[in-house]
């Protein structure tokens, strides 16, 4: 079989946009079945710690590949993770969404927490790439602390604040020996 030469600059072009189309709807596929798994998840969290024994049923459900849903369970159990990390819960798919970019390379959460601190705008730019490592940057600085409104000084104990006063005045006075 020979390799694909273009006659012009114009075949090459729509080629390339061709492929570029069926990548997105393959994504957009994959997300979709993500979303199922985050919901099966929700509902049995057996599927959250190994896909042992469910691989062969889920790949007939989706009519996919075994191979294709290990590796959505893979990508579906480290958005859990992620979402974890930054909310310290679990996914809920009835109050929190996953946002996918346009064109569907990365994603992002969006929850009530999230929204009342200010984020109408997914929070987060996680690869849907499961062969890219996430880094630091992906989270975007965001942890579980960032969604925290309520008024913390008032949940603190006499000796917490005890503390951190103590620590606030070392830090602006000067010590002099």
């Amino acid at each position: 079989m020979a390799a694909w030469i273009p006659a012009n600059f114009e075949d090459a072009c729509r080629r390339n946009a061709g492929r570029r189309k069926l990548h997105m709807r393959k994504r957009k596929d994959r997300s979709e079945r993500i979303i199922r798994l985050l919901t099966a998840m929700q509902a049995a969290p057996v599927l959250s710690d190994s896909a042992y024994g469910w691989l062969a049923v889920a790949s007939e459900v989706f009519g996919t590949s075994k191979a294709t849903t290990s590796r959505d369970f893979a990508l579906a159990r480290r958005i859990n993770r992620q979402f974890v990390r930054m909310f310290g819960r679990n996914f809920d798919s009835k109050k929190d969404g996953i946002i996918w970019t346009w064109n569907w390379a990365h994603y992002g959460f969006i929850t009530t927490e999230s929204r009342k601190a200010g984020y109408p705008e997914p929070v987060g730019h996680f690869p849907f790439d499961t062969r890219r490592q996430e880094t630091e940057e992906d989270y975007c600085d965001f942890t579980q602390l960032s969604w925290q409104n309520e008024d913390f000084i008032s949940k603190m104990s006499t000796r917490e604040l005890m503390r951190a006063l103590d620590w606030s005045v070392n830090r602006l006075v000067p010590q002099h020996r």
